[in-house]
């Protein structure tokens, strides 16, 4: 099994419920191809850079998870048929923690 990293994008307009209830479908369908969620960090509404599907902001929340890479494929397949969902991008992790943006040390020391 790999680790993988998945970010996930929900429309601005959801109500926190609604994202709670995504975030299961997200896991579910992790679980569902043998995969097993090790972390999880909901990063909050960003906005974009540009509008996406008529969508100023969205609320980022991101994964990390084991998962045969093989499946990898037919899981962002399943991910673009949930209407819940604006975005999402898997990568291969080189750790099992989830980082929020900022949090990195060479930040703080360009911040400090």
């Amino acid at each position: 099994m790999n680790l993988y990293e998945g970010m996930y994008i929900f429309p601005e307009g959801m109500e926190e419920d609604t994202i709670e209830e995504g975030l299961k479908k997200v896991v579910k369908e992790i679980e569902r191809f043998g995969g097993n969620v090790k972390s999880t960090a909901r990063l909050g509404k960003r906005k974009f850079a540009r509008p996406l599907k008529k969508n100023d902001y969205g609320y980022y929340a991101v994964m990390t998870f084991e998962m045969d890479g093989k499946d990898v494929e037919p899981l962002k397949k399943r991910y673009k048929l949930m209407d819940e969902l604006l975005r999402v991008q898997i990568v291969r992790a080189e750790s099992e923690d989830v980082e929020a943006p900022g949090t990195d040390e060479t930040e703080e020391k360009k911040n400090g």
